[in-house]
């Protein structure tokens, strides 16, 4: 080990190397002044077109702070190298800890789709701020930690775009793991629809043992986990319909892929709870059962709370800021869109938290106008200049939707019937909300009685409903292959697994 470079010394403490990575060498350093452990990724100014803007834009990176993100902490250089500085992870890459299985272990689905699910959770929010990746590969997700509730992170983020603009490096060291679209020169510059073919070829690589198009000799990351079959049919074969369908949506040709939100709405994603909240635990499930209730009970207060207009508005914001127009935006999007409706951060923050039922930081329209409702009806709406105060969680919150909901529809009365909910449903805002935010309400009122509706059996209806009638409840299921049934998938089988109190996420193999 050559002595460490100057410019590192003042700052940073060596500790020990750890090898080679595209770009050059890593090491682990100790920041003197917090004592934290950091990833020193060197890279030869030798192999970079200098641009004079390096420094800064990595510095930039810092931006992307996110618990699924690991982040570039401090960027430096000499006259020879970049020194770039980021989280360390005690649990290692993915692949090397796929390494340290047991031979012929087969990674459980429920696994693999949550690693999966907070790597594409990560992408949404670094899309959100315009960053892409453009070189994801099984070593660009590592683990938080040794521990079983351990997280994954993605590494190296923006790094390519930077260091690599016209991808000649990428193609220069060619990988299963790349969009081919990228390799071919046929699109110029890495973006999410190259990003998402990579997270395809790596769930693929994680389920069968292999990248997609690769030989089990070419691609042996993970060859010992497809339990030494040489036959891929064979290997997916062992994996759900699912499964299969999701790693197909991502591998489509370039103009034909799924974006990352939409990979987060596949029903193979959406039973899958983060790892750190240890679903099905008591509060965990009691908290899922609570926002669905307030969910359920803000898109049926929308249309007589709502103003058309108002809701007309909320809309036409919606659409201006999905960009991509696959119909979701990111959590930072959404936010922007209802602060400017509620000047309250924190009644927004936590309202956004409610109606992000299932965990994944996408909002769609019906999802942003739950939260809107939430805000600024039951967080954000005491006097001028009172001071917001806890707590907002779905617990607290879902006894006064429900207290709000029985005021709107039954007046004085503590009970409702379906003749009159539906009579006071009928507005203006219902017919926008059903064109546009993929609701139901015929469908998500089928099983309410004739007779008296009060509180409890309220509660009971919308609960057994399970978000049917809303897009909790329309999950896209694959149409070929295997034997899953309507609840072995999407938010639907989560919610009543929640229900029966049974487990939904395996362990990870630690």
């Amino acid at each position: 080990m050559s002595r460490p470079a100057a410019v590192l010394e003042e700052k940073y403490e060596f500790e020990f190397d750890v090898g080679q990575w595209t770009f050059g060498s890593i090491s682990v350093y100790k920041h003197r002044a917090s004592d934290k452990l950091r990833t020193c990724k060197t890279v030869p100014k030798a192999l970079v077109r200098d641009s004079g803007s390096q420094i800064a834009s990595l510095k930039h990176l810092r931006q992307l702070s996110h618990d699924h993100i690991c982040s570039v902490t401090d960027a430096l250089e000499d006259r020879q190298n970049y020194y770039i500085m980021s989280e360390y992870l005690q649990g290692g890459e993915l692949s090397d800890w796929a390494e340290r299985l047991d031979d012929n272990y087969v990674i459980q689905e429920q696994t693999c789709a949550a690693y999966i699910r907070q790597a594409l959770i990560a992408m949404v929010h670094a899309n959100s701020f315009q960053v892409h990746h453009g070189a994801l590969l099984p070593s660009s997700l590592s683990l938080s930690s040794k521990m079983p509730d351990a997280f994954v992170k993605i590494g190296d983020y923006g790094l390519a775009s930077i260091l690599d603009p016209d991808n000649r490096v990428l193609q220069r060291n060619r990988s299963p793991y790349t969009a081919p679209e990228i390799l071919s020169g046929e699109v110029a510059f890495a973006d999410s629809c190259s990003d998402i073919y990579s997270i395809g070829a790596i769930t693929h690589a994680l389920l069968v043992g292999r990248a997609p198009n690769a030989s089990q000799d070419s691609d042996g990351i993970f060859s010992r986990l497809s339990g030494g079959s040489a036959d891929l049919e064979t290997a997916w074969n062992e994996r759900s319909a699912l499964s299969r369908n999701f790693v197909k949506r991502l591998l489509a040709p370039w103009d034909e892929r799924i974006t990352p939100a939409q990979a987060l709405q596949h029903p193979w994603l959406k039973n899958v709870q983060p790892i750190s909240s240890n679903i099905p635990n008591k509060d965990a499930s009691k908290d899922l059962r609570h926002k669905v209730l307030c969910y359920s009970l803000a898109i049926m207060l929308v249309p007589v709370t709502l103003p058309y207009r108002d809701f007309e508005q909320l809309q036409q914001n919606f659409v201006t800021i999905d960009k991509d127009e696959d119909s979701l935006i990111p959590r930072q999007h959404a936010r922007q869109i209802l602060r400017q409706r509620c000047q309250f951060k924190e009644a927004v923050d936590a309202a956004l938290s409610i109606a992000d039922t299932n965990k994944s930081d996408v909002f769609d329209l019906c999802a942003t106008a739950c939260a809107d409702l939430i805000a600024r009806e039951f967080f954000g709406n005491g006097p001028t200049g009172q001071e917001l105060s806890g707590p907002f969680g779905s617990t607290d919150l879902a006894p006064r939707m429900l207290k709000k909901f029985f005021e709107v529809f039954g007046g004085r009365q503590q009970a409702i019937t379906l003749t009159g909910l539906k009579a006071r449903l009928r507005t203006a805002t219902l017919r926008e909300v059903e064109a546009h935010a993929g609701v139901n309400y015929e469908e998500m009122l089928a099983d309410f009685p004739d007779g008296a509706i009060d509180a409890q059996m309220l509660t009971s209806l919308l609960s057994a409903n399970g978000g049917r009638g809303t897009p909790l409840g329309n999950d896209e299921m694959p149409t070929r292959g295997g034997n899953d049934n309507m609840f072995s998938g999407g938010f639907l089988g989560l919610f009543q697994q929640c229900m029966a109190g049974s487990k939904v996420r395996e362990d990870s193999p630690f």
